[in-house]
């Protein structure tokens, strides 16, 4: 029979085993730098992709629910010239309602003949999860954000408050942090446009367009509800 002293070195490697596969990771989810998630973010923003015909819908899919992609010459998101344009190279993922894709999950699903993306209206906020169309592929902004955070699962605006810390000012948002409003919207913040910190760059997935880079006044946001946020598990 081995010495007790034996079997407490085996117990101790384990844990330490354990800790390491553990490392960088909690129950709020993975840790990561800010570079990292502007990295991820940019890929979004950045993305280019080949658009045809089969990718537009305008009404229900084959389960009833209602689909409005984001295509210049439907009309139906804002501003136009944000929206993609049909038989062409574009730039940014479309923003689908309840979606959740990576630039190449995106990519397969146009590729199959999806469509690409799906308006965000008042009608889909109320239904919620019944109104994600399995037929569309993109990105709505709190899947943008989970995705940018390397969350496993997505994060709507309401669950994010709990893997965050609330900033004490807007002046204090670094890059990756966040301005949300639960069940509205949300934002990344990217940097400063001024030494006054009232303006910034934010990247976002726009409920009437895409993944994109935009110029907001954070003074006024914050008058409108949204409050900054950090990821708990964010550093520099």
């Amino acid at each position: 029979m081995k010495p007790p002293h034996v079997y407490l070195r085996v117990i101790v490697i384990l844990v330490l085993g354990l800790l390491l596969m553990c490392h960088g990771r909690n129950a709020d989810g993975p840790s990561l730098s800010r570079a990292e998630a502007l990295k991820i973010a940019e890929s979004y923003v950045n993305h280019h992709w080949q658009s045809s015909d089969k990718n537009v819908r305008h009404g229900n899919d084959s389960d009833g629910v209602s689909i409005q992609t984001p295509d210049r010459e439907g009309g139906q998101g804002n501003p136009l010239e944000d929206c993609w344009v049909v038989n062409a190279q574009n730039t940014g993922v479309a923003y689908k309602w309840g979606g959740f894709d990576t630039p190449q999950s995106f990519d397969a699903g146009v590729s199959a003949g999806k469509a690409a993306g799906d308006l965000y209206t008042a009608d889909k906020r109320a239904k919620g999860g019944a109104a994600v169309s399995r037929a569309a592929v993109g990105v709505d902004c709190s899947g943008f954000i989970s995705r940018c955070w390397k969350l496993e699962r997505k994060h709507s605006t309401s669950m994010l408050a709990g893997i965050c810390v609330k900033l004490s000012s807007p002046a204090d948002l670094q890059p990756a942090d966040i301005l949300n409003t639960p069940n509205g919207h949300v934002l990344m913040f990217v940097k400063w446009i001024n030494d006054d910190k009232k303006r910034a760059l934010f990247y976002e997935a726009a409920p009437s367009s895409k993944t994109r880079a935009y110029e907001y006044d954070v003074v006024e946001m914050v008058a409108m509800g949204f409050t900054p946020m950090r990821y708990r598990n964010i550093h520099d």
